[in-house]
């Protein structure tokens, strides 16, 4: 057995680790920890996911990204892309979003009471997967494709209409 002085086993040691570190810094997976709700039942709060890089003409509907914001980051899935068509209604004086809305559902409104949003160019419309806690674009509105740089490895699919079940989808 070959003996080693203390100077060199803490230099080998010393070397391993920074060599480690610097596997695991230019590797692009990164894990990343659920906290919170928003996520479920998708995404478990505290569960971990992995994240790769993404450029932002790769984004696509459906995705889950990480998104940069300016509190820091947060999980939420891409659900309308540049170009796709959101139906507003106009309610107490201002313009809200009815995401869980079919467009045909809305017909025996008033054309002044109901509009087409158009996601624009290089933005996205995200959403929880749990519509009744998480903080998306129905509170902040579309974000720009420049803030997001992480998606998930995991894409685990969700229905945006699973839970939602109008009258007239009745086939009784």
């Amino acid at each position: 057995m070959i003996s080693l002085n203390p100077i060199t086993t803490i230099t080998i040691k010393a070397g391993a680790t920074c060599a480690l570190a610097a596997i695991a810094y230019v590797q692009p997976y990164r894990p990343m920890v659920f906290v919170g709700r928003s996520m479920e039942p998708t995404y478990s709060s505290r569960s971990i996911a992995f994240t790769e890089p993404i450029q932002p003409s790769q984004i696509r509907k459906g995705e889950v990204v990480v998104i940069d914001m300016d509190s820091g980051p947060i999980v939420k899935r891409i659900a309308f892309a540049p170009g796709d068509k959101i139906l507003q209604a106009h309610l107490e004086g201002k313009w809200v979003d009815l995401i869980y809305v079919r467009p045909e559902h809305v017909h025996s409104y008033g054309k002044h009471h109901w509009r087409e949003f158009v996601v624009p160019k290089d933005m996205v419309y995200v959403l929880g997967d749990n519509q009744a806690v998480s903080f998306d674009s129905k509170q902040f509105g579309c974000i720009s494709t420049s803030r997001i740089h992480r998606v998930l490895v995991d894409q685990r699919p969700f229905d945006l209409f699973s839970n939602f079940n109008h009258p007239s989808d009745d086939k009784s």
